[in-house]
């Protein structure tokens, strides 16, 4: 670990605008992109069109988290030996993103005619799109860590998420105009334009990247470990290494409140007189959270450091299950504060589904030397992976208890996650528990 003195003032580093552009553009247009294939509202709905299963939706949602986190400790340990890191971002996006264009195409010839066999592509082109991104994530961290100081760099990205925010809140509008009876487009048609959509931000997102200058390393690609030697690491890390193993800690229970994610809508369109349009709605309502996240970012990450962000984010984090349970007690009395209850829900969730990752990776950037840096976040994303159950786990307690029983147990999580936050340690003091 490195030692870290006062945080003292950071010097512009060369290239610095333009890498700042080129980041805020990515960032910007992939959260306008992934709007588009929401996996709380556009994706669980399409996939609740071809089966009623809640716990298929559910599965759908844990494909998400397996394929972006299982990878990336043998990409981290790969990509540390690289001497540099932007032609591996660069190869991971460019060949995989294009599978959303496939993926509109066959929604569009196939659903009517194989909706089971559209079912199946769906879920292999979200684990196919996921994995690409993963393996683009940790070089993407690496690269971002050197090519802007971690004062400027909350920043940077935050202002990219409010951008792509009030891009997401535009998407909203047209997401609940497509879907609606007016639409032009009919069913699946309505779908396939809005992953055609996303698919080509994803690209231009992806263009963005080739703009970004990246530093050389201040250590040799020699140093980093191989493959069989950073697994032999592991039990070491994560006995040695206390303030890392709270952290691990920390997000692998938090991570399970996002497994009542894909059931806000379906409750709301199966038991509470919603419809599908609505969810035009719901994701404008979750961009102007995600925009929310965008300053707090800025914000807190620059003046109180990633763990106050961490801290924040998680009791947050407890507001949408709350609210949910709200909902459901108010529907036969008050069905009208529905309508309120509900893009509140979303709002809160967005911050917490923008939010909940970066203070975490933040905190790692601050604490782990270069050198090991793809390493630790390889670990934790890896570790965090048994999250993966978390929607599947609520699928099949929706379908065998109740909708509020998933509710119930994803603010109880939340509230546990908050207090165990505060054993975390801070990187922002001159001194650091060590384990």
């Amino acid at each position: 670990m490195s030692q870290n003195a006062p945080v003292e003032r950071e010097a512009r580093p060369q290239h610095f605008l333009r890498n700042a552009c080129a980041f805020c553009a990515d960032v910007c247009l992939f959260y306008i992109a992934v709007t588009f294939i929401s996996s709380t509202t556009v994706m669980p709905a399409f996939i609740g069109s071809l089966t009623r299963s809640e716990v298929i939706v559910g599965l759908a949602s844990g494909l998400i988290s397996a394929a972006w986190l299982l990878p990336q400790l043998i990409v981290a340990s790969l990509v540390a030996r690289l001497p540099r890191k932007k032609p591996a971002i660069l190869r991971a996006i460019w060949l995989t993103r294009p599978i959303i264009l496939v993926l509109a195409w066959v929604v569009w010839r196939y659903t009517t005619v194989a909706p089971m066999a559209t079912l199946a592509f769906t879920l292999f082109s979200i684990v196919f799109f996921f994995a690409g991104d993963a393996m683009a994530s940790i070089p993407w961290f690496d690269v971002i860590a050197r090519a802007l100081p971690h004062r400027r760099r909350g920043t940077v990205v935050g202002i990219g998420q409010v951008l792509g925010s009030l891009g997401g809140v535009a998407v909203g509008i047209f997401v609940r105009y497509a879907l609606g009876g007016t639409s032009p487009w009919a069913y699946p048609a309505n779908f396939a334009i809005l992953f055609l959509i996303g698919g080509i931000i994803f690209l231009l997102g992806g263009a963005a990247l080739f703009f970004v200058y990246e530093p050389p390393s201040s250590r040799a690609a020699q140093d980093a470990p191989p493959l069989k030697q950073v697994f032999a690491s592991l039990p070491r890390i994560l006995k040695e290494d206390r303030p890392f193993r709270r952290l691990v800690l920390v997000k692998v229970i938090v991570g399970y409140v996002g497994g009542a994610g894909a059931f806000y809508v379906l409750h709301a369109t199966r038991n509470l007189g919603f419809n599908v349009r609505d969810a035009g709605i719901f994701i404008s309502a979750q961009v102007i959270g995600s925009m929310t996240a965008g300053f707090l970012l800025g914000l807190v990450q620059g003046k109180w450091g990633p763990l106050v962000h961490i801290r924040l984010i998680i009791a947050l984090a407890g507001l949408p299950p709350a609210l949910a349970l709200l909902a459901t007690l108010l529907a036969p009395v008050a069905p009208g504060a529905l309508q309120y209850i509900f893009p509140a829900i979303y709002f809160f969730l967005g911050i917490y589904m923008s939010g909940l990752s970066w203070p975490f990776f933040n905190w790692i950037m601050e604490y782990a030397e270069e050198s090991r840096r793809p390493l630790y976040i390889g670990l934790m994303n890896t570790l965090t992976a048994v999250v993966m159950i978390a929607p599947t786990l609520a699928g099949w307690v929706a379908r065998s208890v109740s909708y509020l029983a998933v509710f119930a147990g994803a603010l109880g999580i939340a509230v546990l996650s908050f207090f165990l936050s505060l054993t975390l340690v801070s990187t922002r003091r001159p001194s650091r528990e060590r384990a």
